[in-house]
């Protein structure tokens, strides 16, 4: 009976092993601003700080408060695809306003004015 208890345990044990190194290299294994600092710096320990899944964190004001700051981390892909984001976001700012569609200037297609019922 004891023999058999232990043939499972390392039998469980092995399989775990074979299952750990499976898994892909360190991803964090829940959302990087939920992480402790300890938790962060382990992650990123043997980490290059350009390494794609190098975590950072940013502090960010908190709209409507003088002082509080909210403590935003991100892997540097995260952090590339806000800033992509927000960028892109700008340019389509810029692209609606050079077609006219300002307070300004009128769209072309609402030049008559008043109500056009479909024809």
């Amino acid at each position: 009976m004891r023999t058999i208890a232990s043939l499972m345990l390392l039998t469980g044990l092995s399989v775990a092993t074979v299952a750990a190194a499976n898994e892909p290299e360190n991803p964090p294994y829940r959302m990087p601003s939920t992480m402790t600092g300890a938790e962060i710096d382990a992650h990123n320990e043997g980490r290059a700080s350009t390494d794609a899944d190098y975590i950072r964190c940013r502090r960010m004001e908190v709209p409507g408060s003088l002082v509080k700051k909210l403590r935003v981390c991100k892997t540097n892909t995260e952090w590339r695809q806000y800033a992509d984001k927000g960028n892109q976001d700008a340019r389509d700012s810029m692209a609606w306003i050079e077609r006219g569609f300002s307070n300004s200037v009128e769209p072309k297609d609402d030049l008559q004015g008043g109500y056009n019922p479909p024809k």
